[in-house]
């Protein structure tokens, strides 16, 4: 009866050991959000590429999928509700200015230039859990289509994978080899821009006078943050401004929600 009961100890340990190791959220710390209650997020940029064209303010409008990403979403929206994101500029653009078959995504979420003009890589200091499918997160099925809204994290797999933190990607360009690979949490809805004052109308998904700025944008652009600590590689060479961040959370509670946190 003693060898019985031991062993069905060690199995019920076991099970708990992998459960909690996983670290993901439990069902109990899952929220009841529905596809209505979905949060929308509005992101305004500010940027003059220097082309002639004027001054860009652009408004982006997402939906996020706190079903598919429960923990990134809550992560995300107790980011902006504390203002974290306003001012931060986009700084990463892949591939090669110019050439629209080559550039994916654009990068925003983590560094400022404060008020000398330095680069400063403004950390939160965590990272959080993975949620896609090659981090046995198989409830995220999201892909990686043009307006798509993914974290950004380190490349690589294994212990990376679980390190996304603030820092997001807009997709421009399909890509289907980070798809379930990388986080996507939300789509575009529709987007806005105001060229010097006059404004160009809203468009489903990505305005194209956004989109067409971004895909020619010159990434060649390198810069060392403030510390010296960080090099940052393959900037865009105009700076790109998140000028604020908001979101309805449609009544849902995130700021008392949990977040899995590594």
């Amino acid at each position: 009866m003693k060898k019985l009961f031991l062993t069905v100890l060690s199995v019920v340990m076991l099970l708990c050991l992998t459960a909690c190791s996983s670290g993901f959220l439990s069902d109990g710390d899952i929220m009841n959000v529905t596809e209505e209650q979905n949060p929308t997020v509005t992101i305004n940029l500010e940027y003059d590429p220097e082309d002639g064209g004027g001054k860009r303010e652009v408004e982006l409008v997402f939906e996020l999928y706190y079903s598919k990403a429960p923990s990134t979403v809550t992560n995300f929206v107790q980011l902006i509700n504390k203002e974290y994101y306003n001012n931060k500029i986009v700084h990463y653009a892949t591939g090669n200015g110019g050439d629209t078959s080559e550039l994916e995504y654009i990068s925003a979420g983590q560094y400022y230039y404060d008020d000398e003009g330095d680069l400063v890589n403004d950390s939160v200091g965590y990272q959080i859990k993975g949620e896609f499918q090659s981090n046995q997160w198989d409830a995220n099925d999201l892909t990686h289509t043009p307006g798509a809204l993914a974290m950004d994290r380190l490349s690589g797999s294994g212990a990376v994978f679980d390190s996304a933190a603030s820092a997001f990607y807009i997709v421009l360009n399909e890509n289907v080899e980070r798809d379930g690979n990388y986080c996507v949490f939300g789509n575009i809805v529709s987007s806005s821009v105001t060229l010097d004052g006059e404004q160009l109308g809203t468009a489903e998904g990505l305005h194209n006078q956004f989109l067409n700025d971004m895909l020619n944008i010159d990434n060649s652009g390198t810069e060392t943050t403030k510390d010296g600590k960080t090099t940052v590689q393959n900037m865009p060479a105009f700076t790109i401004t998140i000028t604020s961040v908001t979101v309805d959370t449609h009544g849902i509670d995130y700021d008392s929600a949990k977040v899995a946190k590594v």
